[in-house]
């Protein structure tokens, strides 16, 4: 048995090899291998337990640091970690929902213990690194609407205005972040472990996505504090910033959840609501009242409604 788990371990780590220079030095396959890194320890962890899949992701860390490649480092300690976090989960056949969440924890705090490697140990600010690349890009923009006589002085304010908001937005950034790389990676994860003919639990339906009833109440508290003026750059402006665009993003989501269920509930074409989706990335009123939806759907039940 232990020489079969180390033929299998030794397959798995040439795999995440593979997949790791395939990320690193091939541009358009890598940012699909990106997400598939966390595949080899998840199917070890499943197959083993959580001990042998810690040892396995030292192994794997250790031969990233071998390769001499700081980035190849920078990629091996996340994805390892988050891996060996799925596949305790899908070896307990826990939930999807559950799997999402532990794994969006596990990227953000890999997120967050990176920027303060960074700041401590290299004296890299990386918040302000993008303000200086977007106040650079602002800056050609500019001169490049000057340059063509089209220079507005409205419009460069709001772009200032946006560059400033995004800076502000950077914790946002990396929760949002940390989500899609969690969402993507379990996808991945499950449709190969379904392949190794190992129990994964379906992911719900979209339709049947509902918050919990009690962030309606954070998120009135929030809007009520972002009419309050506060002092810019303030712990407490950082704060309610932040909170208002995550709960804004999360009612929107079950705001397009309602509108997969009531297509569904009222037999419409599923490319109905899909279209909807597509279109709201592109027409932003679309996305205010899809939000508005689901701040109504989630505070009167709507979806029982539509039953009776």
């Amino acid at each position: 048995m232990k020489t079969k788990n180390i033929t299998e371990g030794a397959v798995l780590l040439g795999i995440f090899v593979l997949l790791l220079l395939m990320t690193l030095f091939i541009p358009g396959i890598g940012v699909i291998t990106l997400f598939a890194l966390v595949v080899p320890f998840v199917i070890y962890t499943v197959r083993n337990d959580w001990k042998s899949g810690i040892w396995f992701a030292v192994l794997a860390n250790i031969l990233s640091l071998l390769m001499g490649s700081p980035a190849a480092l920078i990629l091996s300690i996340p994805m390892s970690s988050v891996g060996v976090v799925m596949g305790y989960l899908f070896a307990k056949n826990s939930s999807r929902y559950a799997i999402l969440g532990a794994a969006t924890g596990m990227y953000l705090l890999n997120l967050v213990l990176g920027y303060v490697v960074a700041i401590v140990l290299f004296e890299i600010n990386i918040a302000e690194l993008i303000d200086e690349m977007l106040n650079d890009s602002l800056k050609n923009a500019e001169a490049m609407a000057s340059a063509l006589g089209q220079n507005s002085e409205e419009t460069m304010a709001l772009m200032e205005q946006m560059v400033e908001q995004f800076t502000y937005l950077l914790p946002s950034g990396m929760v949002t972040i940390a989500f899609v790389f969690a969402f993507v990676s379990q996808m991945i994860t499950g449709f190969v472990l379904k392949r190794l003919k190992e129990p994964v639990q379906p992911f719900p339906p979209f339709r049947d996505f509902m918050l919990p009833k009690s962030l309606l109440w954070y998120y009135l508290i929030v809007i009520l504090l972002s009419l309050v003026e506060m002092e810019k750059g303030s712990t407490l402006f950082l704060a309610t910033m932040n909170l208002s665009y995550i709960l804004m993003l999360l009612m929107t989501v079950q705001g397009m959840s309602f509108i997969f269920h009531f297509c569904h509930e009222k037999r419409i074409a599923k490319a109905v609501p899909i279209i909807m989706l597509i279109l709201s990335f592109l027409i932003p009123p679309l996305l205010y009242i899809i939000r508005m939806v689901g701040i109504i759907d989630l505070g009167f039940d709507l979806r029982k409604r539509i039953k009776k």
